[in-house]
């Protein structure tokens, strides 16, 4: 093609005309894009007004609401936390926390009420032999974290072995020989179910149960010629006594003489 055809091709463009069509749409499009800009100056103008206004609200909303966080963090986190850890085992991430929480309460409560605490925190040891027993297959595990616990169990057991001797109420007395029992018949539950491994450990706790009523008895008898005591004292102390004999008496026949 020669320049003079290309040119003489250019100049016929210049009777091409729009469609319709196409004229309708461009100008509705126009139309709308003019309409938004507007709507959206006047909602600038709007929100520069209220600007001040509405930050200044969310400002304080959002300081309030960090103060109250915080104070319910402090006040009641840790409180959360010891919860949550209750059922808690060895290995576990909150088990450390289970753990401190029962050396504050020892180290608040006063001389009388350790023995009844150790009493509590040996049953809860029970309840982990047990949960251990139900969840875990028989493995280096299970026997590892069984005899963790055993040994804990065995310190709260001695523990409370010296500890009796300070208690100078009876009635105090009674409670621990109550829970005692309870702990013995529970300690005998799970004593079929625990791994070989932890059988003399077993043993060993049993014979600190059974030094535990002796004691307990000793507190009990003694004194027992004072002319005030309340008969229910009284007759609830027989009641302890006669049980607490009858268990070191059969304890003592079941083990082997020397």
């Amino acid at each position: 093609m020669t320049d003079r055809e290309f040119i003489k091709n250019l100049r016929k463009l210049d009777k091409i005309q729009p469609s319709k069509h196409w004229l309708v749409l461009l100008r509705r499009n126009l139309i709308a894009q003019i309409d938004y800009d507007i709507k959206r100056e006047r909602s600038e103008r709007f929100d520069f007004l209220l600007a001040p206004l509405r930050f200044g609200w969310l400002g304080s909303f959002q300081s309030t609401a960090l103060a109250v966080s915080l104070v319910f963090i402090f006040v009641f986190g840790p409180w959360l936390a010891i919860k949550a850890s209750e059922g808690s085992l060895p290995g576990d991430l909150l088990y450390s926390v289970k753990k401190a929480s029962e050396g504050v309460q020892k180290t608040v409560a006063n001389s009388e009420e350790k023995p009844r605490l150790q009493v509590e925190f040996a049953g809860r040891r029970l309840e982990e032999l047990s949960k251990i027993n139900q969840d875990l297959p028989d493995n280096l595990e299970k026997t590892s974290k069984s005899i963790e616990i055993i040994i804990n169990f065995k310190d709260n057991l001695a523990s409370v072995s010296q500890q009796i001797k300070d208690i100078s109420s009876k009635d105090k007395a009674v409670v621990v020989a109550q829970e005692t029992k309870k702990l013995k018949e529970n300690l005998a539950k799970a004593k079929s179910e625990m791994p070989a491994e932890v059988k003399g450990d077993i043993a060993e706790a049993e014979k600190s149960i059974e030094r535990i009523n002796e004691e307990i008895l000793a507190v009990l008898t003694s004194g027992r010629g004072e002319k005030n005591e309340s008969a229910a004292t009284t007759t609830l102390d027989q009641e302890i006594i006669i049980y607490l004999k009858a268990s070191t008496s059969t304890d003592e026949a079941a083990l082997p003489e020397n």
